[in-house]
């Protein structure tokens, strides 16, 4: 028996999907860290996509054991956890959207490259590109939203790795999924608490670990560094899939070449962990007092929820994100890069997705729309975490803070119907 050893899973057996586990496309993931640059405020968060896609290998082998699979899907469904985050380009979701595409459509085409491979370990390939784009069920024990073996690795790996504590018991829930009446992944009503604790959870990481307002600063530097340099070169589409298949470090080397000054700039400053700084806040109404601004150079206002919601909808298209930027430094007197829009997404991340429950032959459910309470407390977790910042260099910080009146006066006329 060959095996791997990683964090939470222990022992994970690897016998006969080494022609996979040995590819280089694979091999890649070892140098994508899984949550990109969050080791800049989390240092612990240093684990790989390739650790990640043995942990899920581990919890989709025990939902085939649960669920009593036959021999050919069980192996259909253990490479297709192996490889469901091949796709990924470096720093994994924070530059994705710089770049065309995504990782679903890249993770395609390396499937289709490892073709050899993934038939050497006894698996279809065609029967993996159904699964990864949603039209083979079996897929959905490593990409179901709540149950699936992805998520409740993830929601383990990356709690250990950012140092929290308090991981739900996913075993118990692994163990008592089953397909509904309607052909989903449901959990039995008995154990309903359970799954409320698990997206409970979700809702945690998001809010103080992936969401993290200096991990998304430190997001934007890097986005902007990629962002800017891509527009000052203007590569040949052959230069930008090879982007795609950077490891995190070749990225790094990559920016910091010396043909796009600011680029290099920006990704030095990331290095050096020089990170701009929040000097306006802009949160929800009526949730203004969960930040913290004692002693802190930091102008703090409350919108309300729709016109938040229609600035950070315009915010997440990259290319619009950096022109607005570059209005908003003109109005400050800021170069262009010294100005930064920090966002979250609208009710994208951090709502968890509802989740389907079984209650033992009778009609099946779905517990947010049942449990209003608790989709209520979901929602005013986000609402608690949410906010659109402007970061600044420290420098600059002090000045803007005392009168952010030129910056709200023009994020005010792009959040009105039709001003973005």
């Amino acid at each position: 028996m060959k095996a791997v050893c990683i964090p939470c899973s222990g022992s994970v057996e690897v016998e006969g999907l080494l022609p996979v586990l040995d590819h280089p496309l694979f091999q890649r993931l070892r140098r994508c860290r899984q949550l990109g640059l969050n080791d800049l405020v989390f240092p612990g968060a240093r684990h790989s996509r390739l650790e990640h896609a043995l942990g899920v290998l581990h919890r989709a082998r025990l939902a085939a054991q649960v669920q009593g699979m036959p021999p050919e899907d069980r192996r259909a469904l253990e490479v297709f956890a192996l490889l469901h985050d091949v796709g990924h380009g470096p720093f994994s979701h924070q530059v994705e959207p710089v770049l065309p595409g995504d990782h679903h459509q890249r993770g395609a085409q390396v499937i289709r490259e490892m073709e050899g491979a993934i038939r050497q370990c006894g698996a279809d390939p065609a029967r993996l590109l159904a699964m990864l784009a949603g039209k083979d069920p079996l897929g959905e024990w490593v990409s179901d939203r709540n149950l699936g073996a992805d998520k409740l690795d993830y929601l383990e790996r990356d709690a250990l790795h950012l140092g929290f504590v308090g991981t739900p018991p996913l075993d118990l829930l692994q163990k008592n999924t089953l397909r509904s009446s309607g052909g989903m992944l449901a959990l039995r009503e008995k154990f309903i608490e359970e799954g409320k604790r698990v997206q409970k959870f979700y809702s945690y990481l998001h809010q103080h670990g992936y969401l993290n307002k200096t991990a998304l600063t430190a997001q934007r530097m890097l986005q902007w560094a990629l962002q800017h340099k891509l527009q000052e070169e203007k590569p040949a589409p052959e230069t930008v899939e090879a982007i795609w298949r950077m490891a995190d470090e070749e990225l790094v080397a990559w920016l910091l070449q010396d043909s796009c000054p600011k680029a290099r700039k920006m990704t030095r400053r990331l290095l050096e962990r020089d990170l701009h700084q929040t000097c306006l806040c802009i949160k929800p109404t009526g949730y203004a007092y969960v930040e913290n601004v004692t002693g802190k150079d930091i102008a703090l206002v409350e919108w309300p929820r729709e016109k938040l919601q229609r600035l950070s909808q315009a915010l997440a298209s990259l290319p619009q994100a950096k022109h607005i930027e570059e209005k908003l430094a003109q109005a400050a007197n800021l170069p262009q890069e010294d100005l930064l829009l920090a966002a979250m997404p609208y009710f994208q991340k951090l709502l968890p997705r509802d989740l389907r429950i079984a209650n033992g032959g009778k009609q099946d459910y779905w517990l947010l729309e049942k449990d209003l309470d608790h989709r209520a407390s979901l929602e005013s977790d986000y609402l608690r975490t949410f906010a659109i910042r402007i970061a600044v260099p420290k420098r600059d910080r002090k000045t803007l803070a005392k009168d952010p009146a030129p910056l709200l006066r023009l994020l005010d006329s792009l959040a009105v119907p039709g001003g973005c």
